[in-house]
């Protein structure tokens, strides 16, 4: 194979017209009857391999040139070409601020092809010199540090240290007024926090979790950080919540803005966010995979340390428990469909790529890894993580290798385990049943839509009992349990990526034990109960059942699950009385038992309780006209009580100019969000069509126009808009987010809310507006569409 040895390149660029100019050198080695570069959108001007001018051919479609002549031993190529900077989210983009701009770039997963032509591939590494021409005025940071900077012709020169080899999506180049400041590592290495001009947070809490997250990854994969700095860049427009650069993270400036508005959950996703992108800097950046088919790899596995790193620095942030509720859920959800996808995907074009960042990849590629670090136990798991981080760093390599590593350490089927759970959609349910005074257990796929198929997993099963935890592989269609004295449950802490329907004995047994089993085992019940709802093995009434036992327990991470499910059942059955009284009660009690904030109470108190009043204000006319009032106070109240407050506000009030001037008068992008999401609750075309024109003059970020989409059409009032409108929608969100899986992941989410009253027209809707990558997205939505359908009719009987 041709090894790339470098990329050297030279910047000129224009802040006016915001185009650039670059010469660029490429230094390669390797025998290739011909060189194909990945190149959008740039005007070659000259091409020369070892300073001889070659011709080349275009394929747009392909994103590639193709260079004449046939590249033998050690070449360079020289390229001279020009590009533009466009307000796109990808690439190299501009992105404005009220008062002034940033250059910046994104290129995971195809970006960098068009920024500079390049192999656009993970698997060809490479180190990279950049040096840049910029106005004097401005600033610049990219991976690595700056090594020299020169006043040329007027202008500023800007040299950068040479990277260590790795992989073009993983580069990085930043440039516009810049505020930075900086704490620095035990070694002396300087964590910097950038943002543009006037927009950098007092806060040093992002710093903070940056220096401690380095530490305890260095402590725990033997590893220092290798490179010589770490920044952490605040951009005002970005599709990502974040991206790993390698010494050069960008964040939304949600994600590093921190100030007294900031509310409690969003605190805590802040410290994840920082803790999952620098996990990267090994895990991704240090050992890269071959192909986009082990993109799940990268993700799950930063999205499982930056949990593990943030329940150690931080204990009270009780991470483990959000875990469940934010990555185990969804991943389980979306894993029960027909139209899941493996977690091992096979990737062919950057369309697919773009389909795969979801919740398969990050949610249950995470989960699989918790299930066996639970398997091995942690320091096991440790051990062949350091032998795999050392044996492939500045390398690419597989997700086998990692488990050959974890399974030599082990001497336990690590790799028959993860295979049985990565190369196959889907995830089994447990049957559970007393036979006989034994207990019968027999394992089948599990689908959303109530069908079931038999398949086999190779299942780490644990069995809890009063006193002790079993631990054994379930690998056949059924098995039989001996030992049924002081049994509890299965699935101890819901470590598994499994469910489990008990039989009317076993349950009954289960409900009378509730006091003896942990926060996440009654998390687990109500989770998987609620997907035996949905799918029509239990009714509503036993359902219910279930959900009162396990609200009478007043645990907090289950009663936060126990108020999700029941929000989204509600705007399912729109109209079921008896469920709306049942949970406007519900969450009425515990809104009273939570009570007015303590300081220093719980994380998830004060979590829970703005979630259940957001909730109950879209719920209950009555309490949204109570807490509506409030609405003058909003800046002086509690941060994770605003969200209901402004959409109690919305509801009753139906205020868009109100709104609009809040959304204008918040600096900070939480409270923006906040107003934004209370928008999407208003009722009419008039202000919907209002909100629209904020989207299209910019004055709603971009980035944040998505969540007004998916939250309006949740909303009943606003579907109609939301269905007549859809095209229009999809096809504004796939311009500005193309390559992401943006618009992908509002189809799937709005169409199962919107088809309600269109069950006939929408499939004709969507087959007229398909695009290869909202293909995925199409096909979820209208299977979650059929299932809501079908949970309607049953609840009708």
């Amino acid at each position: 194979m041709m090894n790339i040895i470098n990329y050297n390149l030279y910047l000129d660029f224009d802040t006016e017209k915001f185009t650039y100019t670059c010469h660029e050198k490429i230094t390669l080695e390797g025998n290739e009857e011909k060189l194909i570069l990945n190149s959008i959108g740039h005007k070659i001007k000259r091409l020369a391999v070892n300073g001889v001018i070659r011709g080349f051919k275009e394929y747009k479609n392909e994103q590639e040139i193709v260079v004449d002549g046939i590249i033998t031993s050690k070449t360079q190529v020289d390229i001279d070409f020009t590009g533009e900077i466009p307000e796109k989210l990808e690439g190299i983009y501009l992105a404005r601020t009220p008062d002034g701009f940033m250059i910046t770039t994104q290129f995971e997963p195809t970006g960098a092809r068009k920024f500079i032509p390049c192999i656009d591939n993970p698997s060809y590494k490479a180190t990279f010199d950049i040096t840049i021409k910029i106005d004097g005025g401005l600033d610049a940071v990219s991976n690595m540090p700056v090594e020299t900077i020169k006043e040329i012709d007027g202008k500023k020169e800007v040299k950068f240290m040479q990277t260590p080899r790795m992989s073009t999506y993983l580069l990085y180049l930043g440039i516009g007024h810049f505020d930075r400041k900086t704490k620095k590592l035990e070694d002396g290495k300087e964590i910097g926090l950038v943002a543009p001009r006037g927009r950098l947070t007092q806060s040093d809490y992002p710093l903070e979790i940056a220096k401690k997250s380095i530490g305890f990854y260095e402590d725990y994969f033997n590893i220092k950080y290798p490179l010589p700095k770490e920044d952490l860049i605040s951009v005002p427009e970005f599709a990502a919540g974040a991206m790993e650069n390698w010494g050069a993270i960008t964040f939304r400036e949600i994600y590093l803005n921190v100030d007294s508005s900031t509310s409690t959950s969003v605190k805590r996703s802040i410290a994840d966010v920082i803790a999952h992108e620098l996990a990267h800097q090994w895990f991704g950046d240090l050992v890269t995979m071959k192909w986009w088919d082990d993109l799940w790899l990268n993700e799950s596995f930063a999205t499982f340390m930056s949990y593990k790193a943030v329940d150690k620095l931080y204990p009270d942030y009780d991470m483990f428990s959000d875990f469940l509720i934010s990555e185990t859920s969804g991943a389980l959800a979306g894993d029960s469909l027909v139209n899941s996808h493996p977690i091992q995907v096979d990737v062919k074009s950057p369309d697919d790529i773009a389909q795969i960042f979801d919740e398969i990849s990050y949610g249950k590629g995470g989960s699989i890894l918790r299930m066996i670090n639970s398997f091995v136990t942690d320091d096991v798991f440790r051990k062949g993580l350091n032998l795999y981080l050392e044996n492939f760093k500045y390398k690419n390599a597989e997700g086998s290798d990692l488990w050959e590593f974890i399974g030599k350490v082990s001497d336990l089927p690590v790799r028959e385990v993860m295979e049985s759970f990565i190369k196959r959609p889907g995830y089994p349910y447990i049957d559970a049943s007393i036979v006989d005074g034994k207990l019968l257990l027999k394992q089948s796929r599990f689908f959303l839509n109530g069908k079931t198929q038999k398949v086999t997993w190779k299942i780490p099963l644990t069995l809890k009992y009063e006193n002790s935890i079993k631990s054994l592989i379930f690998d056949a269609s059924e098995m039989i349990i001996e030992d049924t004295d002081k049994f509890l449950k299965l699935n101890d802490d819901e470590a598994g990526f499994y469910r489990v329907l008990y039989s009317d004995e076993l349950l009954k047994s289960l409900v009378n034990n509730l006091k003896k089993l942990s926060d996440r085992d009654l998390w687990g019940i109500a989770n998987d109960y609620y997907s035996f709802l949905i799918s029509g093995k239990i009714n509503l009434n036993s359902y219910l059942d279930v959900i009162k036992a396990l609200s009478d327990e007043n645990r907090l991470m289950v009663d936060q699950e126990i108020a999700g499910e029941l929000f989204i059942l509600n705007l399912i059955l729109t109209n079921n009385e008896k469920l709306h009284n049942f949970t406007v009660e519900l969450l009425k009690n515990k809104l009273d038992m939570l009570g007015s904030k303590e300081e220093n109470e719980e994380i998830n108190k004060s979590i829970l309780r703005g979630m259940i009043s957001y909730r109950l204000a879209i719920l209950d006319h009555d309490y949204a006209a109570k807490i509506a009032e409030n609405i003058n106070n909003i800046t002086s109240m509690d941060p994770d009580l605003r969200s209901s407050v402004l959409t109690a506000y919305a509801i009753i009030k139906n205020d868009f100019d109100g709104l609009h001037k809040m959304l204008n008068d918040f600096n900070n992008d939480e409270d923006k969000i906040k107003v934004i999401q209370a928008m999407s609750w208003l009722s009419g075309d008039k202000n919907y069509e209002n909100v629209s024109r904020l989207i299209e003059n910019h004055e709603i970020k971009q980035q944040d126009s998505i969540r007004f989409y998916t939250n309006a059409s949740m909303n009943p009032e606003a579907r109609e808009y939301i269905y007549e409108n859809f095209e229009d929608i999809i096809y504004g969100i796939q311009k500005v987010f193309q390559g992401s899986g943006y618009a992908s992941r509002v189809v799937e989410v709005a169409v199962p809310f919107i088809g309600l009253n269109h069950l006939n027209a929408i499939e004709e809707k969507l087959k007229g507006m398909e695009f290869s990558e909202i293909s995925r997205g199409i096909k979820k939505g209208l299977e979650y569409l059929s299932i809501y359908s079908e949970l309607i009719s049953r609840s009708r009987q």
